[in-house]
């Protein structure tokens, strides 16, 4: 079969590798759509701490059973894949947090993923909620964007956005949009959003953000208090890795705002000093997100089949397996969002 196959940090081909073997209990999937992250082009610049060379990447994944050994779903239903494998018996599987699985594997980071024809489903992943039957009516390349839904799905989980909540969304990359997406089909009373590139902010406004503000302005802090009569934002979302927490930062959250930290920073971003009296005095809450559950999975599919949130306006670009680093690059230009492998062909 064909993948595209990463053995090094800028080394990215297009290669002939063995058909893969299906595994007792597992599927062979014959991958129909995988969906470009941004954790895909920071792979292939600079590598990951989680990422095993050579590897095919790839976690946004879809596609048809093609052979199973003893599991179910059938071949020929269309499914899409949660991109964690994990060992269903940890303390973290039991209580429902299998993002934080002891053992957890990950397609496109130390199992091969879906930037290829053919897709190796292993047993666990079958037998934990991993494999999730599409709906009738949603495409492939749909399906492959539930996973990064889920994602915002867990951190608004997290910092509980309801019905009512003013929100702040730093960065109207993809998980920018889709937490506004998702923001609004939760009952967020004021969605606005705060992003530096005029294309994004161009995006965000067409798709729906009630502001977009640019945060490079100095009246940036006056002009975001302003959205909410002074009052500050319930919620503030950082979906940028260009951006740390900060004082100034805080001081744009509402008394009990909460703040959700769902990407990742640079190692000199990562450790800010942060007034804590002011934490403390107006309770307010800094938390964490990390990948999402199976359930959040399932969640997310229900939410696109539904269309409660319509993800195929996220996608700006669709390229052949043979063109992924085109996708890359427009992923990492920023001038759209999403780009998606949706033809194998080569």
């Amino acid at each position: 079969m064909m993948a595209a196959v990463l053995d090094a940090p800028g080394s990215l081909a297009l290669l002939e590798v063995d058909n893969p073997v299906c595994p007792p209990g597992g599927l062979i999937l014959e991958v129909e759509a995988c969906s470009i992250c941004s954790t895909d082009v920071k792979m292939l610049r600079a590598g990951q701490k989680d990422l095993v060379f050579p590897r095919i990447l790839g976690h946004e994944i879809s596609g048809t059973v093609s052979d199973r050994y003893g599991a179910s779903p059938s071949v020929g239903e269309r499914v899409q894949i949660f991109p964690g494998v994990t060992c269903g018996i940890c303390p973290s599987c039991g209580r429902g947090a299998e993002n934080h699985c002891k053992d957890m594997r990950i397609f496109g980071f130390n199992l091969d993923g879906g930037f290829a024809e053919y897709l190796v489903v292993p047993r666990n992943s079958v037998r934990n909620g991993g494999v999730n039957l599409i709906p009738d009516g949603m495409r492939f390349e749909e399906a492959a964007l539930a996973e990064p839904l889920a994602c915002c799905i867990n951190a608004q989980d997290r910092v509980e956005v309801a019905e009512g909540d003013s929100v702040l969304i730093f960065g109207a990359g993809p998980a920018g949009i889709l937490h506004a997406l998702l923001s609004r089909e939760r009952g967020a009373s004021e969605v606005a959003m705060a992003e530096p590139l005029q294309v994004r902010a161009d995006l965000a406004e067409a798709l729906g953000a009630d502001q977009v503000l640019s945060p490079l302005k100095e009246e940036f802090l006056d002009d975001a208090m302003d959205l909410t009569c002074r009052r500050g934002f319930d919620v503030i979302i950082l979906a940028s890795r260009d951006l740390a927490i900060d004082d100034d930062l805080l001081s744009l959250l509402a008394p009990r705002g909460r703040v959700s930290l769902f990407s990742g920073l640079p190692t000199h971003l990562a450790s800010p000093g942060l007034d804590l009296n002011h934490i403390h005095y107006r309770e307010e809450m800094v938390v964490g997100s990390y990948g999402c559950t199976p359930a959040q999975n399932r969640r997310a599919l229900e939410l696109i089949s539904s269309g409660s949130i319509d993800v195929g306006r996220l996608i700006t670009k669709r390229v052949s397996l043979g063109s992924i680093l085109k996708g890359m690059e427009h992923a990492e230009r920023r001038d759209g969002l999403k780009a998606v492998v949706t033809d194998f062909g080569g």
